[in-house]
């Protein structure tokens, strides 16, 4: 089975996840070049403030001073001397250790003003509670260098990176729903592009509808036969010329055909018509040998029997081929009420006539009315018992059977204990001409003609004939409308 995805569908899904990766890689790109920027830019930073430490350090600059010329630029700065006293920031630990990115502790709270704006007391078991000094920002970030200085002790610089990481997210908050935007915009867009690239497949699917409602004659012409869609209805015209050709091929050949089935049905009928009466004086004159030659040798009446055989024989197969010669141009039907119950005694009558080794038997309903034709019917049935007594041994059973279908229709039923038939051939044994047994004299069974004429004589009663399977031997069930409408 051939897969037939949308084209507009995966041209567009693929085209949208194309463009999200693409744009996944350049988000990603640009997010990682703004963090390395921010910290290059923050680096820079704090190593010229630990270059101008070292410089104030040597240069003698007292520690208060030093420690102002630190401060700025978002970048907080402690001093801490040798012998343990603090200059600068006093919201900087001394003891800090924190590495980059910490979040330090807010400063200490100013001392509480006295009376006429002297300080307060310290803070102290006595100290009176005072509110607590306010925290940075939830979001703020720093970052903390600890320096040695040449002359002794060290400088804690803080870098204050919220600004900056701050920036960093609201980038990527940015990129993130740009990209969103972008993806679905585009998606509109390829959508709309599909739909006008694909219009030439809708052409040809609706040229491809027109054909198949009979307008044959159109055809795609492609202006540009050497592109992709160029191609295809290229390819697609020339399937039109090649099935057109042989369409028209098909319709000759079927009609030849048919001239020839006519034919070959006239002279068939002709031929049988014709040899119907050679055949019959034969068939009287060895008739005449054999009553009036009491006196023959036995091989001079072993000789006439066999005449009088083949005559027969030749009789009934050109009788066969009358019938269906006639069938094929239409079987008029002479439509009357009918017993078949009746047509069934007179049959299974004259077959045990015809075979005495074999027990027939009739069973079922004693009477149905039906319209049909008698003589039709009666040809039907004395088929299925030709071909039942002649694969029936000696000694076996032939049971015919009249019954009622559930729709009240006609149902008659033909056993036999022969050797039956293979599932297999239930259906070929219709057949012209099929024999299942090639092995078997021909002078034993028939030309494979009367199974054929039973089922087409059951049909131009609406009926139908069918091999039934069965345990032992062969079944053959019959089923006729009860109301046989006449044929026109």
């Amino acid at each position: 089975m051939t897969e037939t995805p949308s084209l507009r569908r995966r041209i567009t899904l693929a085209v949208l996840a194309l463009l999200a990766s693409l744009l996944l890689i350049l988000g990603v790109a640009i997010d990682v070049m703004f963090g390395a920027q921010v910290r290059h830019d923050l680096h820079d930073r704090l190593v010229a403030a630990t270059s101008r430490a070292d410089a104030l350090a040597q240069a003698g600059t007292v520690p208060q001073v030093l420690a102002a010329e630190l401060n700025g630029a978002s970048i907080r700065a402690l001093l801490v001397t040798p012998d343990g006293a603090t200059y600068g920031d006093p919201a900087i630990s001394p003891d800090t250790d924190a590495g980059p990115g910490s979040v330090l502790p807010p400063p200490p709270r100013p001392p509480r003003p006295g009376p006429a704006g002297k300080p307060g007391p310290a803070d102290g078991p006595g100290a009176p509670d005072l509110p607590p000094a306010p925290r940075p920002p939830p979001d703020e970030t720093n970052t903390v260098v600890v320096h040695p200085l040449p002359t002794g002790g060290r400088v804690v610089l803080v870098a204050d990176t919220t600004q900056s990481t701050t920036a960093v997210r609201e980038l990527r908050e940015l990129m993130i729903g740009a990209g969103a935007v972008t993806l679905v915009l585009a998606a509109l867009l390829l959508f709309a592009v599909a739909h006008g690239a694909l219009r030439p497949l809708e052409r040809l699917t609706g040229l491809a509808q027109a054909i198949t409602t009979g307008d044959r004659g159109r055809r795609l012409e492609p202006d540009r036969p050497h592109t992709e869609l160029g191609r295809a209805a290229a390819a697609f015209d020339g399937m039109l010329d090649a099935l057109e050709t042989a369409e028209q091929q098909a319709r000759q050949a079927a009609e030849a055909a048919q001239r020839a089935e006519v034919q070959t049905r006239d002279f068939l009928a002709d031929a049988a018509h014709e040899l119907r009466t050679p055949l019959a004086g034969i068939q009287v004159a060895a008739e005449q040998m054999v009553n009036t030659s009491p006196d023959a040798s036995p091989a001079a009446r072993r000789r006439t029997q066999l005449l009088l055989a083949d005559a027969r024989r030749a009789g009934r197969l050109v009788t066969d081929m009358l019938d269906l010669s006639r069938i094929d141009a239409g079987l008029p039907l002479r439509v009357v009420d009918t017993d078949l119950a009746g047509i069934a005694d007179a049959q299974v009558e004259r077959a045990a006539m015809l075979a005495p080794q074999v027990s027939v038997t009739r069973t079922g309903l004693d009477h149905f009315e039906m319209r049909a034709d008698p003589h039709r019917v009666g040809q039907i049935l004395a088929n299925l018992l030709d071909n039942a007594r002649r694969y029936t041994p000696p000694g076996g059973r032939i049971t015919v059977h009249v019954d009622r279908s559930d729709g009240d229709d006609a149902l008659l039923t033909v056993t036999d204990t022969g050797p039956g038939i293979h599932r297999v051939d239930h259906a070929r044994v219709f057949d012209r001409l099929v024999r299942l047994d090639t092995s078997r004299n021909r002078d034993h069974g028939g030309a494979g003609l009367g199974l054929s004429i039973a089922r087409a004589l059951a049909r131009a009663h609406y009926g139908e004939l069918t091999c039934e399977p069965w345990e032992t031997g062969a079944q053959f069930r019959l089923t006729l409308p009860r109301n046989t409408r006449r044929p026109n």
